[in-house]
Parts: structure tokens; sequence; C-alpha cells
């Protein structure tokens, strides 16, 4: 089976429900029983959520880190219901897209912006059919990691961290040079 189009699947995303963006059960707040949503999206998969992953999604209480991560399986539960992408996307193979792809890009990326940025919808549809070994409709696996390499959160954040350490070095350069030419003029005027 071929995966949708990407198009298709960023419009899906664009067009994910208050719902699935409403805040989740953690402990006494929250409306949302991600455990819930996850498990009626394993059932259509003909898989069942693991016991410990009730516990995962449905915790007494929760970092911020753990609650976006939480929000984003809401979101990608929305995602995978897409009619053509279902059939793909067996339950083992979402719950490991779930704890590894989806828990590294919500380290960085909040659950909504993945709705509501284009690139960072598009990122979430590539990384899911990446983690399902599938292209999108239309491409080649060579495109589609190309396509994922120019998206990836990671990959960015860590050159704006290069880009802004090697903005420090030559900071430090300047200030040295500048140093050094004080001493050499302050070096100059002593001697005449």
């Amino acid at each position: 089976m071929t995966a949708p189009p990407i198009e298709r699947l960023v419009r899906r995303l664009s067009e994910c429900p208050d719902d699935f963006l409403a805040p989740p059960a953690i402990g006494g707040r929250g409306v949302v029983s991600v455990a819930a949503v996850v498990g009626d999206t394993l059932r259509a998969a003909g898989s069942e959520l693991p016991g410990d992953w009730v516990a995962r999604l449905s915790p007494d209480q929760a970092d911020t880190s753990s609650e976006n991560w939480i929000r984003a399986c809401l979101v990608s539960c929305w995602l995978v219901t897409d009619d053509a992408l279902r059939p793909l996307v067996p339950g083992a193979e979402l719950l490991h897209f779930l704890s590894d792809d989806l828990h590294r890009m919500a380290a960085l990326v909040r659950a909504e912006v993945m709705v509501s940025d284009p690139d960072r919808r598009e990122e979430l549809a590539r990384i899911l059919l990446r983690s399902i070994g599938v292209p999108p409709g239309g491409e080649t696996d060579e495109q589609a990691a190309d396509r994922l390499a120019t998206l990836d959160s990671a990959s960015r954040l860590r050159v704006e961290q290069e880009a802004r350490q090697a903005e420090e070095r030559a900071r430090e350069v300047r200030a040295a040079l500048e140093r050094k030419r004080a001493e050499e003029a302050a070096a100059r005027a002593s001697r005449e």
C-alpha cells in the first residue's frame, strides 16, 4: 500500500478539532482521557492499549514536557485516523512512533504548534510516515528523507545553537583583537 500525499496529511492536521487540543486529564484537571483516545485508535488498528500505557497517558501529575507529549499523542491519533493512512499504521508501530519519534519531537515542539504551523504539520506527518517505513505518495524514499531533513526541529535547533556559538566565538575574537590593538597603541605611545 502507498501512503497518501503529504499535502493530504498536512491538510488533515490543519483541520484538527479543538477537542484534540483540549487539556488532557492529568490528576484532577483536564478534560480529555488520552488513554481512551489512544486505546480507541489502537482498537481500530486491531490492537489493545497495554496497561502500562494507561498510566503513562493518564498520570496523576506531569511536568510540562510530559504533558506536551501527552497532548501530542492526541494530535497524532487525529492524524493516523485518516482513512488513507489508517490501514498503514499497525498498533505496535503506532505505539513505537508515540514513544520514540513523537516523544523526541514533543520535547522541542508544543502540541498546538504541530497543528498551527505549516512546517511542523509537515514534519509530524513525515516523521510518522518515516516511522512506519512508507514515503509520502508521489515521493521516493530519498525525496522524503531530504525534505524531512530540511524540516527537522532537532536539526534546526542544533544549527541555531551552532550559529550562536560561532557568533560568540567571533565576538570573543573581535574583543581580543581590540584589546591587542589597544595594547599596541599604548606601547607605541609610551615609546614616543
